[in-house]
């Protein structure tokens, strides 16, 4: 997210443009051994008018930096995906276009989603289809002629079963989904998750509450009775934003490998495997005409290896928000399996 004082922190007078570059420097080594890294765009691209909470739109440099940073897949549908209107939807789809960036979830026209509807991605021999879903778009209409995918559960259910049918060998359902600032998944999301995984999604990964939220890996039978593994986030929080309050500065990286392993019956199963966390905190420097925003990696900076000097107090809340995450990711062993049976 880029809100309006994370734009002022951008901008660069004597150059009249926009830098997000030194936001995600932190990170890049996080995402360097991925072969794919996702992370949810929740604003627009409009070309001009930047603003931030509640109509989003920032600069085209953003791309850049996610770019520099290693993300290399983003998803597009969530509430704030038409804060600017039909004409900001479709530039932000087609920038992303000319800057190489793959990304899913809305789409410029219906013949562009007949096309793309099925988000497919071919890595190291395996194929994993991405589909990604809002709960809503803050009560804006879809613009005619162009599409959103919603959380409906018919389209859900049709859109796995095309996944399936052209051989995809896991599928990844990315929902932006939940009440805002939960330590813990509501009955729609947990109903959701279950929905989808029970129509055969293997990996399920959440977004929008604006706090993080237990995650688990477990295994489940499918409606033959084969024992398949699966994992849930329901919230990874907020990578960047310039909300401070408690529990939304900060939220975390989910690491997982999928590896495809022969079977006894010929067909290749997906093993999820190396399943982990890493969590960021979003730095913000004071100055005497401006603030800086920096995502640093919790783990290396509490052990003095970073590069940016953090005062007592930036200290403090970055102790204090990984202090509550370990508490909530606590959560993981209080059931999340039972509740989606």
């Amino acid at each position: 997210m880029v809100h309006e004082s994370q734009l002022h922190s951008a901008y660069n007078d004597a150059h009249d443009a926009y830098d997000f570059t030194p936001v995600f420097n932190p990170v890049r080594e996080m995402f360097t051994h991925a072969d794919v890294t996702i992370a949810n765009l929740e604003t627009t691209l409009p070309g001009k008018e930047y603003s931030g909470y509640p109509a989003f739109g920032a600069p085209d440099s953003l791309i850049d930096a996610i770019k520099a940073a290693g993300i290399n897949i983003l998803t597009t549908a969530n509430n704030h995906c038409i804060d600017k209107g039909k004409a900001a939807l479709i530039r932000t789809l087609r920038v992303l276009d000319e800057k190489g960036v793959p990304h899913l979830g809305t789409y410029a026209s219906e013949e562009e989603y007949a096309k793309q509807r099925i988000f497919m991605l071919e890595q190291n021999g395996i194929s994993v289809a991405m589909l990604n879903y809002t709960y809503g778009t803050n009560e804006i209409p879809t613009p005619k002629g162009t599409v959103i995918n919603r959380i409906v559960k018919k389209q859900i259910h049709d859109d796995i079963a095309m996944a399936r049918a052209g051989k995809a060998d896991a599928v990844i359902i990315l929902f932006h989904f939940g009440e805002e600032y939960l330590n813990k998944p509501d009955h729609f999301q947990r109903e959701m998750v279950a929905y989808a995984l029970a129509s055969g999604a293997d990996i399920v990964l959440g977004g929008h509450p604006h706090h993080i939220q237990p995650y688990e890996s477990f295994h489940e039978k499918d409606a033959t009775g084969v024992d398949k593994p699966k994992l849930v986030a329901y919230s990874l929080g907020n990578f960047v934003s310039a909300q401070r309050q408690r529990y939304t500065d900060g939220g975390m990286v989910l690491y997982f490998t999928l590896t495809k392993r022969p079977s006894a019956s010929g067909n290749a199963t997906i093993e999820i495997n190396d399943v982990h966390h890493k969590l960021v905190w979003v730095h913000l420097a004071h100055h005497e005409n401006r603030r800086d925003f920096h995502i640093l990696p919790i783990e290396p900076y509490l052990a003095s290896r970073g590069d940016i000097e953090l005062t007592p107090a930036a200290l403090k809340e970055m102790k204090r928000f990984k202090s509550d995450a370990d508490e909530v990711l606590g959560l993981r062993e209080t059931g999340i399996q039972a509740s989606l049976k």
